[in-house]
């Protein structure tokens, strides 16, 4: 997706849910870096197996498994305010090895 695009869905008042995946040696900074963002009200992170993507990157233990091991967190707010906090990580996560999505988010709530 590119700065325009993001511009663009910047104007909605629709939710968003965002997912990040992630480097396990980077879990604990960007989860701490998480917390400390006011529009960040809470997410989930859980252990992943990536499988595709570059080979080239990946080590020779990891092309042996046929997989790399990542984390991956989600979290969901107004799409303004997701545009935004993707923009900061871009800024103090630049070159870290961590993909990104963002979708609409239909529906969402708790269960009461």
């Amino acid at each position: 997706m590119n700065a325009t695009r993001l511009d663009d869905i910047q104007e909605e008042e629709n939710e968003a849910l965002l997912t990040l995946v992630l480097p396990p040696a980077l879990s604990d900074m960007l989860v701490d870096w998480l917390l400390e963002q006011p529009e960040v009200e809470g997410f989930i992170s859980l252990p992943v197996n990536g499988h595709g993507g570059s080979e080239h990157s990946m080590s020779a233990a990891e092309k042996v498994a046929g997989y790399r091991k990542g984390w991956m967190v989600q979290t969901h707010m107004p799409q303004k305010a997701a545009c935004e906090l993707l923009g900061r990580l871009k800024q103090q996560f630049r070159g870290s090895d961590v993909h990104y999505w963002m979708m609409p988010l239909i529906v969402g709530g708790h269960l009461e």
